[in-house]
């Protein structure tokens, strides 16, 4: 685990992970830019059509805009990982029920990877680290739990690039990353590594007060206490999530909605009421 949130058996101040502001006023990452006039106007379309929401239609007219962009500059890093973020975002909202779901999901995270890789390959940033990670765990999560220990090693160099060179990405990040692993991976699995589930709300909360206004941060905390098995506190913050104005971070409104509506459908599972009273 990257090690603003564990070194050794020793907890470090999670504060030291996320002690600057975050930037008000831009979507992170920032938008691809490019000098080739064509490539720049298919990133105009695909940024604006994750403006609003994150549904497979979006995202998908966003791979497909992407995709032209990256054909015009084919070297151009941020494109590559804006790429990478977009093949995991819709693999992710794919079924994985059955063997023959879990193909054409796992086919996203792959090309994925191999877009952050690209990235990686021309320059190391933090957003090529944290979607060879992302894309790298999501493609694993059906393998044997030996093969899914193997990887640890790479995900821990990844995130503690970032905390070292730009600890913020994405709103907390970090914290999200670790959360998402844990919560999808067999105890077994967690304890074989080494990690302390523990540790990641810390940081989670963190992320928060960092970022309140970036919904995303709130719903890992539900998920994560419901897998903790705290279930009061789990209903808690998704009844604060729901309650929340998704508008109040419009560059990252489609985010947010996205957030909202997980929260709701995790708000029907865990108290089996149809509707939030908010709504």
């Amino acid at each position: 685990m990257a090690r603003g949130i564990r070194k050794g058996s020793v907890l470090l101040p999670v504060a030291m992970l996320l002690w600057l502001p975050v930037a008000a006023g831009a979507r992170e990452p920032a938008k691809p830019v490019s000098s080739n006039p064509e490539a720049r106007q298919w990133v105009d379309r695909a940024w604006a059509a994750l403006d609003g929401e994150m549904s497979t239609r979006e995202i998908d007219e966003a791979v497909r805009c992407l995709e032209k962009a990256l054909a015009l500059d084919p070297r151009n890093p941020e494109i590559l990982v804006e790429l990478a973020d977009e093949y995991y975002q819709r693999g992710d909202q794919m079924p994985q029920g059955t063997a023959a779901e879990i193909e054409p999901r796992t086919a996203f995270f792959e090309k994925g990877l191999a877009a952050a890789e690209e990235a990686m390959r021309i320059g190391e940033t933090a957003a090529a680290h944290y979607w060879m990670a992302v894309n790298l765990a999501a493609a694993s999560e059906h393998e044997s739990i030996l093969k899914r220990a193997s990887i640890f090693p790479k995900l821990d160099k990844h995130m503690d690039w970032i905390e070292a060179h730009d600890r913020h990405y994405k709103y907390g990040g970090i914290a999200r990353f670790w959360s998402k692993v844990v919560t999808r991976v067999p105890g077994v699995l967690v304890r074989m590594v080494g990690e302390d589930p523990r540790r990641i709300f810390q940081a989670l909360e963190e992320a928060i007060q960092s970022e309140p206004r970036f919904l995303d941060n709130y719903l890992y905390q539900a998920e994560f206490f419901h897998h903790l098995g705290r279930q009061e506190e789990a209903i808690d913050v998704l009844d604060r999530l729901l309650r929340m104005d998704p508008e109040a971070f419009p560059e990252e409104r489609a985010y947010n909605r996205y957030a909202q509506k997980k929260a709701r459908q995790d708000w029907k599972e865990w108290t089996g009421r149809e509707q939030h009273p908010a709504r």
